[in-house]
């Protein structure tokens, strides 16, 4: 649908500008008219403002990532998708506000000037509300693009066509079965770039996996030496269709390609990890295989309740994390529909999904299969089908046990109750937070053109201070109820256990 590429890091004052200028051209925005921002009082200066709320945090906290000072961040909509500029610039707003929980300065342009309508925003890295810096983090990338997709839908945007052997999970193993060579190659690359160190041990590795590497030409080229492979792999056929059509302009996407394998040996240099030595990486990397096999594919029925919305590509269910409530995408290729008419979702553990959280987009987090299904199965009570039979849940009860005995909890209804005021408690500091953010807003938006005002700064210093103590409060109580989860949910696994072995037949008769 939507394609977000990776946002570009604003690291200099120059940049800033320039920036600011080239996304507000008149040409490009139909004289401006489609352009907006928050909490900037004028657009062309945007950079101006965003430099004296840096300044601000200087004077709050003392401290400031001095190295990225903006994101530029880019939506770009297809002709097919039947929005109309205004309604595309109404989700540029609604999807950063939502990334960051309206907690950063920003400006946004819609551009016209081509087939593909687009909206370039500016983001200001220094929060206006706790003066921290915005964290482009590992998954964040992937719940950008899902809320991205997600509010274009609410606004009515024309969904992609599917492939048909991505309509069912078991149309989609049947192709897997006859097309196995992409899957395998994509695999063994993966395992590659996280375990080599430079470009030449990048090749040498990947011979020890049967794959055999051409960087002579304008795309990189693989073929896999154990399979009946016809002719090369092109390193751009590896990627979605989404991300091959904008390879050109935004070459990053290619990650299979010569100057990303370079890159990312580069990455593995700086970090210092562990990686596979040579003669390790066959069987580390079938190992892993093997840990993928045992612990994928595991099925679970879903209730109709459980269903938020079904769309071309997948079906958006309702979820929890924590006590945080939300929806998760399943894609297609991962659901059948049993003959009760019931959808039955088959996923592994090791699949990444994006929560998107429904009351402050910007907690959305990306969780992992093992936990999407432990979560699910308690909401429904429908017990998960384990490709590996032996394979249990493994509760660490140490600090569960010291959670109860902190507060004094024995017996069942007093448990209960406990989860219960925790749940109010957490809720009661929310609203608080909220009322509080706002409120330092307002005073940030008058204060920043004058931070010389002594009196002003020690008021929002004093409201900073308040904040701080509230996010202790709420880490404590969402920490606490992550321990409550974790009792509630073995309590639950051993009366199922207990109820199976009573109805459990006796060996002799």
């Amino acid at each position: 649908m939507v394609v977000v590429p990776v946002p570009k890091q604003i690291k200099s004052e120059k940049a800033l500008k320039s920036a600011v200028k080239y996304i507000l051209n008149p040409k490009k925005t139909n004289e401006q008219i489609l352009t907006s921002g928050y909490h900037i009082s004028n657009l062309n200066y945007a950079d101006i403002e965003m430099g004296y709320t840096r300044l601000l945090a200087r004077k709050m906290v003392g401290r400031q990532n001095k190295q990225v000072l903006a994101h530029h961040l880019f939506q770009s909509f297809r002709p097919e998708d039947g929005l109309s500029p205004e309604e595309i610039h109404q989700i540029g707003k609604e999807w950063v506000e939502q990334l960051t929980g309206g907690k950063h300065e920003y400006i946004i342009a819609t551009h016209v000037d081509k087939d593909h309508i687009h909206n370039h925003i500016i983001l200001n890295a220094t929060s206006n509300v706790d003066f921290k810096n915005f964290r482009w983090k590992k998954n964040t990338l992937q719940v950008a693009r899902e809320l991205s997709d997600k509010i274009s839908l609410k606004h009515g945007a024309i969904q992609e066509k599917v492939i048909p052997y991505e309509r069912s999970y078991h149309s989609y193993q049947k192709y897997l079965a006859k097309n196995p060579i992409r899957p395998e190659l994509k695999s063994r690359l993966n395992f590659l770039l996280k375990h080599s160190l430079s470009l030449e041990d990048f090749k040498k590795k990947a011979l020890a996996l049967n794959v055999v590497i051409d960087f002579s030409g304008k795309y990189t080229t693989f073929k896999l030496t154990d399979f009946e492979q016809k002719r090369p792999i092109r390193d751009s056929s590896l990627i979605s269709k989404r991300d091959q059509l904008k390879m050109e302009t935004h070459p990053e996407l290619r990650i299979f390609s010569r100057e990303s394998i370079e890159k990312r040996c580069l990455q593995n240099q700086k970090k210092n990890g562990k990686t596979f030595a040579l003669n390790e990486i066959s069987s580390e990397y079938h190992k892993q295989q093997k840990r993928f096999k045992e612990n994928s594919n595991i099925k679970l029925v879903l209730e109709d309740w459980q269903v938020e919305q079904e769309v071309d590509s997948g079906v958006y269910i309702f979820a929890q994390a924590g006590h945080r409530e939300g929806t998760i995408k399943i894609p297609y290729t991962a659901i059948n529909r049993n003959e009760e008419g019931k959808l039955e979702i088959y996923i592994s553990s090791y699949s990444r999904f994006a929560f998107m959280d429904a009351k402050a987009p910007s907690e959305s987090y990306v969780l992992w299969g093992h936990q999407v299904i432990s979560q699910l199965s308690h909401e429904n009570n429908n017990v998960p089908v384990f490709n590996n039979k032996a394979m249990n849940n493994i509760h660490n009860l140490f600090d569960a046990m010291n959670l109860l005995a902190r507060h004094g909890i024995s017996g069942r209804e007093s448990f209960k109750h406990l989860g219960e005021d925790f749940i109010a408690e957490m809720r009661e500091i929310e609203n608080a937070l909220e009322k509080l953010d706002k409120l330092i807003q307002e005073k940030t938006d008058a204060f920043k053109f004058n931070s010389h005002d002594i009196v002003q700064l020690q008021q929002l210093q004093n409201l900073q201070k308040e904040r701080d103590e509230l996010q202790k409060s709420y880490k404590k109580i969402t920490d606490d109820l992550k321990l409550y989860d974790n009792i509630q949910q073995f309590s639950q696994v051993q009366d199922r256990k207990r109820e199976e072995r009573k109805n459990q037949p006796h060996a002799k008769q």
